[in-house]
């Protein structure tokens, strides 16, 4: 099958299932180093292909390019959590935590009870600075 009856079929598969929000996050072709996603709860949780202490200096860059104000970031060698202010106020905590050699879960909540869209810019920044723009 190729690439872009891949994306369609993905595509259709997300919009049945009430998951579109995360291609308007990633768009289908920018996913690169993506292994899954899910909002739930307020966060949302994004697998990246990535070794655990490359996504933790990613995060700090993307932090900072998205000028949030950083007031802790503390890791060991298989958890770490970031937490932020935006400029609007809202904390914004950034969780990671080692899955294998080359992929690691990060968790991001916006405010209280979770912002999709701003933490959906999170994770795209993130995931910019991973992997390019």
């Amino acid at each position: 099958m190729n690439g872009k009856r891949m994306i369609t079929l993905f595509a259709c598969c997300m919009l049945l299932a009430g998951c579109a929000a995360p291609l308007v996050f990633f768009g289908a072709g920018t996913a690169a180093g993506v292994a899954g996603y899910k909002y739930y709860d307020g966060v949302l949780n994004v697998t990246y292909k990535a070794a655990y202490i490359d996504t933790w200096d990613a995060a700090n860059r993307a932090a900072k390019d998205l000028q949030l104000v950083v007031t802790s970031a503390k890791h060991d060698l298989t958890e770490g959590t970031i937490v932020a202010r935006r400029a609007d106020g809202d904390r914004v905590t950034i969780t990671l935590r080692y899955k294998s050699a080359d992929e690691t879960v990060v968790g991001i909540r916006v405010g209280t009870l979770g912002d999709k869209d701003a933490s959906g810019t999170i994770a795209e920044q993130i995931r910019k600075e991973l992997f390019g723009k």
